[in-house]
């Protein structure tokens, strides 16, 4: 949400949240009094409403994905390890792999059918509308498209709503099947997002747009191995010719950055934080403004800051990633030279000139930066968004959900899988190239698609670590058991994961608050 946007609208906003007061457990629907004195048939008069109506499903996405986004999509993966002194029982499950069913913070759905609940006041509600602009429908359609996928994908089976809930008794649903709600509701949905949106609605940073429904469908597609039908979707993107690659290390910096300071000039720091998070390669975020009143609790506050800087984190780099970033872009000058001879590093130490060896991304997500003896592999926190302490209401670090670097590389992906080597070669070498990092041959690539695959999948790891993509890469080509179960198994706390745990658990409390809800299998 905009701040203009916020401003302009705020009676309606304040009578959709009033209306669509989002059901959010059972319990909780039972000790309130009625949800709205407003009834929906009589707020829905204009596009005014329908504006504020989908607005009210963006400001319910905030409180639903600001936690969640990472602990569902980041922290399962390789790339973390548990932060010293500041994990808890809930983030020593996800870095584990043995999530159980009372972790609250990932598995608490209440926020998440709020925002579901929002779509669906939208899209049964705004075709009422004489001259209803089709855009706002559009947004609504993608919007629970998104939500349901994302249920989905954590999930499996889930209750599914397309109708608004209004009473406690309009919760009690058994879990829909996933092939049923990919098939019935999240492909139909984010088909008709499409044919809903104007062309002139290209891209929007904060509001689906064709391009990030696009992106979705890609995403849906792939999770289905239907990569000709998600190869269509991403070239749709690279043909709109809205994006590009960064193309310098601050470009690159500026899309994640919400800071004190600035890595680049060493006397910058101050009593920010300020924000920049701009760039050519920003599809799609959810946004965040200190403009919004905070309200009670974090719930239009980011939880960038919280996760991943802490002044106790909860999770740090990995040695396993760090290892990886090191042996492909080494930061010895020696082993440098050796592997690239052609190619300097990108970065030069500013007092001596000479050159800092290894990849600059490295340097810019890793606490610290240049200065690797402040932190030892395994202590360091991601800097990927922060590099210094702030209060965590004052965090408005925006949430990237579509980025172009994701896309370029994703197509490389499909391409290498659909057979067609030299164009996946290609496109890794003109991301390479964005990034002023050494081209990749065709030895390197990789004699196998599996290899080529693996080779891809780290590059999207390195590119992407701290957004949310790598546990979705490991479950979309089925290399979760086969990558993280050698890192388990040496870990005490490491528990193996099986084809049914890739799933997440239904929350203790969803099962006593539903009767019809049964576990997930493997809980």
């Amino acid at each position: 949400m905009t701040t203009f946007k916020i401003r302009k609208y705020t009676k309606y906003i304040l009578a959709v949240i009033i209306l669509f007061m989002g059901v959010t457990s059972c319990e909780e629907l039972v000790d309130e009094s009625p949800i709205s004195e407003i009834d929906p048939e009589n707020f829905f008069n204009n596009n005014n409403d329908a504006l504020a109506a989908v607005i009210g499903v963006y400001d319910a996405m905030q409180p639903a994905f600001r936690v969640k986004h990472y602990l569902w999509g980041e922290f399962r993966g390789d790339s973390y390890i548990n932060g010293n002194d500041g994990a808890n029982a809930n983030n020593i499950e996800l870095t584990s792999n043995d999530v159980t069913s009372g972790n609250s913070p990932a598995l608490r759905w209440d926020n998440f059918y709020t925002m579901i609940n929002r779509a669906n006041e939208a899209i049964v509600n705004i075709p009422t509308i004489d001259g209803f602009d089709a855009n706002l429908l559009a947004e609504a359609y993608a919007l629970r498209a998104y939500a349901y996928f994302q249920a989905v994908r954590v999930w499996g089976s889930v209750p599914v709503f397309t109708e608004p809930t209004r009473s406690p008794e309009d919760l009690q649903k058994e879990r829909t099947p996933a092939t049923t709600i990919i098939n019935e509701l999240i492909i139909p949905d984010m088909l008709a997002a499409e044919a809903n949106m104007d062309i002139g609605r290209i891209s929007d940073p904060f509001r689906f747009s064709l391009t990030s429904i696009w992106a979705l469908q890609a995403d849906v597609y792939g999770f289905l191995g239907e990569d000709g039908n998600a190869k269509e979707a991403l070239e749709k993107i690279i043909n709109s010719n809205q994006f590009r690659l960064a193309n310098s290390p601050e470009e690159w910096q500026d899309m994640f950055l919400n800071d004190n300071g600035n890595p680049f000039d060493a006397d910058s720091e101050s009593d920010g934080p300020f924000k920049v998070m701009q760039g050519p390669e920003l599809m799609m975020s959810i946004k965040f403004s200190l403009d919004e009143s905070q309200g009670t609790g974090n719930a239009n506050r980011s939880g960038v800051f919280s996760l991943f800087f802490a002044g106790i984190p909860s999770f740090t780099l990995s040695p396993a990633l760090e290892n990886k970033w090191r042996e492909k872009f080494p930061i010895d000058s020696i082993l440098w030279v050796t592997k690239y001879p052609d190619t300097n590093p990108v970065l030069t130490n500013p007092e001596t000139g000479s050159f800092v060896y290894g990849d600059y991304r490295y340097y810019l997500c890793r606490e610290g930066f240049t200065n690797l003896e402040l932190k030892g592999v395994g202590n360091a926190r991601l800097a990927k968004y922060n590099k210094f302490n702030y209060n965590v209401s004052l965090d408005d670090s925006d949430i990237v959900l579509y980025r172009y670097s994701h896309i370029i590389l994703f197509l490389a992906e499909i391409e290498n899988r659909l057979g067609n080597t030299g164009q996946s070669l290609e496109l890794i070498n003109e991301f390479r190239t964005a990034r002023q990092l050494p081209s990749v041959t065709e030895i390197e690539f990789g004699a196998t698609e599996d290899e080529r695959e693996l080779f891809i999948l780290d590059e999207r790891h390195l590119e992407l670590i701290g957004e949310a993509q790598r546990w979705w890469d490991l479950r979309r080509t089925n290399r979760a058991l086969e990558i993280l179960n050698p890192i388990l198994d040496t870990l005490s706390t490491g528990t193996p994961l099986t084809q049914e745990r890739l799933l997440f658990p239904i929350f203790d409390e969803h099962l006593v608050e539903n009767p019809l809800l049964e576990q997930t299998p493997g809980y």
